[in-house]
């Protein structure tokens, strides 16, 4: 078995190229979140302090950027795996023909995968500590990873280096199960047959009902709980990223039943758009959809995710901004700028109406959904200064009525206990105190405003050094003094200014897609070079038949982009999936917001990713001479 998997290697590196790259990266990549993972952990930080805050952030975003590479080594190995198994069908039949028994093929191909998932990932595994070193400057510098957090030490590092050589090849060989179990079906009537045909397009009975399972028992019951239960409108909309996760490796799964009917209508555009050249790159499609399928499914990582995650960020971020806009009245507002603070008792000037909302923090009872709740961000205020200055859509009640001893509570905080107008509700102040307080409004702009609103005095009272969030003004608001670290701004030039998307959130957003999308797109370039280099007789012939350069050179790219078409469809799929269920959870309209930038930008680095690749190595421009000696090679 081992001679058999060097001569291999000898014979044909190209081939193990995709499959090696892949799992030398996901061995960098894992073991540098790893790395940077148990760096944040390790570290004591004093409790509620903002390097302890900073190490929770750090953490969360470690861990599901962690789980996505996982997600997408699982894909992106099987389906360069697959390739690569069924491109060794005239292998696998001469040696069935030669006596080798289904089992033992079976042994020797899972075999071949763990020594190639273990050699690439020891050479990925010496890259993951310059890459955690890389990793950790930037979370620093934007305050997402406490500087005084270090790396782990020696031993560790060791540790860590065998622990994920040891895992990638488990993820490579259960990926490649498919690939496994297809290998020992192989006949040995399989050398009359053509040696291109590869045996992964075959649809496994197994692949299917897992991806029937998937979407039963994942996808599912996440889309039904975002679009029709009742519950809080942000726990709905919190269902969405984690629906993308679930429905992106659905799809990758059922690839094999979903590409052929998609590249149905790709074949007819091509068709069209080149009656020759058009024809034949619609055939190439259409006869290996194994071949498509392994370009397209990186390109549905990349992109999928891409538009999913940030269009989840831009349509929050437009439901912040929408309701600070219906929201606001208030001619003026006075705000602070980084490292100062308002005055919680500002003095007004004459002819000016302030309503200063004091901040401070609460910490609701526990419920079935959040049994350890954290304190989330209120405001102390005037109930009747506040509905001058402040809309906040009340529901039910008054928020006119707040006065010592009450409380008025976001539609989120109110679904998720159940409280009803009058209902007595005892809440965990700043100072710890946890008084007796009465519902008297329920209002539904809390997304764009804190979840909970108590009597301004309360707020004085139980808040250490407290301080002015905002300071809403009406009337001749330009005669506010200007103290220093204030900004006075009038309410058009608020809303212009305002940031309603979280940076702090926008750059993990922004760091998780630059990771996945890389990752999935040189997976993309590899399968798409690993593809064309079994195809040196289809080439050859075609340009013996008189296929000039120029159309060969067409028919590459047809095919590529064709790939990448129907990648971008199954990411459309899944952006429509999530999304518009997202948006209406938050109001926002049918057509959820999009980040067209950083789309764009992926989706044009997807169809280079497949592209080039291709065309460097079918060299569509070489002679025909030319490409029969590379056939020959």
């Amino acid at each position: 078995m081992r001679r058999l998997f060097l001569a291999e290697a000898r014979a044909h590196p190209g081939r193990l190229a995709g499959a090696a790259v892949a799992c030398a990266m996901t061995a960098a990549g894992v073991g540098a979140c790893t790395l940077l993972l148990i760096g944040a952990g390790r570290a004591d930080f004093p409790a509620r302090s903002v390097a302890a805050a900073q190490a929770q952030d750090a953490r969360d975003l470690l861990s599901l950027l962690l789980s996505m590479l996982l997600m997408c080594a699982v894909l992106v190995i099987g389906s360069t795996v697959s390739l690569w198994t069924g491109q060794r069908l005239g292998q696998f039949a001469v040696l069935r023909a030669l006596g080798v028994t289904a089992g033992r093929l079976r042994r020797l191909v899972a075999g071949d995968v763990a020594r190639l998932a273990v050699a690439a990932a020891a050479v990925g595994a010496l890259g993951m500590l310059p890459l955690a070193h890389a990793g950790r400057r930037l979370p620093v510098n934007r305050e997402l990873f406490p500087e005084a957090a270090s790396l782990p030490s020696s031993g560790q590092v060791w540790g860590t280096a065998v622990g994920v050589c040891v895992a990638t090849g488990a993820v490579a060989v259960l990926a490649a199960m498919a690939s496994v179990f297809a290998a020992g079906r192989v006949s040995p009537g399989a050398l009359m047959k053509d040696t291109e045909g590869s045996l992964a397009s075959r649809r496994s009975r197994a692949r299917l009902l897992t991806g029937l399972t998937m979407a039963v028992m994942l996808c599912v019951p996440l889309l039904y709980v975002m679009a029709f239960t009742r519950l809080p409108s942000t726990v709905r909309a919190a269902v969405a990223p984690g629906l993308a996760l679930v429905l992106i490796p659905t799809l990758a799964v059922l690839a094999p039943w979903i590409v052929p009917l998609l590249t149905r209508p790709v074949c007819t555009v091509l068709r069209i758009a080149d009656r020759r050249v058009g024809r034949i790159a619609a055939a190439g499609l259409r006869a290996a959809p194994a071949r498509t399928t392994a370009m397209a499914v990186p390109v549905l990582l990349a992109v999928g995710i891409a538009v999913c995650l940030m269009g989840t960020g831009a349509t929050m971020g437009e439901a912040v901004a929408r309701q600070t806009g219906d929201g606001l009245r208030a001619d003026g507002v006075v705000t602070a700028r980084p490292g100062h603070r308002l005055p919680a008792r500002p003095a007004a000037p004459s002819g000016v109406t302030a309503t200063v909302l004091v901040s401070t923090r609460i910490t609701a009872p526990a419920t079935s959904l959040d049994d350890q709740p954290s304190p989330v961000d209120a405001w102390g205020a005037d109930g009747s200064a506040l509905v001058k200055s402040l809309d906040l859509k009340e529901r039910e009640g008054r928020l006119s009525a707040l006065r010592e001893g009450s409380f008025a509570a976001g539609v989120g905080q109110a679904e998720a206990h159940h409280w009803r107008l009058g209902q007595k509700v005892r809440l965990a102040l700043a100072d710890g105190s946890r008084p007796e307080l009465t519902l008297v409004a329920v209002y539904e702009r809390d997304l764009a405003f804190p979840a909970f609103v108590i009597a301004r005095t309360t707020a004085l009272q139980h808040t250490r050094e407290p301080y002015a969030d905002r300071i809403l003004l009406s009337g001749a608001y330009r005669s506010w003094p200007k103290e220093t670290g204030q900004t006075v701004a009038s309410r058009a030039q608020y809303l212009d200014d305002l940031k309603p998307r979280n940076p702090a959130d926008d750059l993990a957003s922004r760091l998780i897609v630059s990771v996945v999308s890389g990752y999935a797109l040189l997976a993309a370039a590899n399968t798409a070079s690993l593809a064309q280099r079994d195809r040196r007789a289809q080439r050859a012939h075609l340009r013996a038949l008189g296929l000039g350069r120029g159309q060969l050179l067409r028919c590459v790219l047809y095919e590529a982009l064709g790939a990448a078409a129907v990648g971008a469809a199954l990411a459309a799929a899944t952006a429509l999936a999530c999304l518009v269920p997202f948006a209406a959870a938050l109001g926002t309209g049918a057509l959820p917001a999009l980040d067209v930038p950083w789309t764009a930008a992926v989706l044009a680095a997807a169809v280079l990713a497949v592209a080039l690749p291709s065309v460097m190595t079918a060299h569509p421009m070489s002679t025909v001479r030319q490409q029969f000696a590379r056939r020959a090679a």
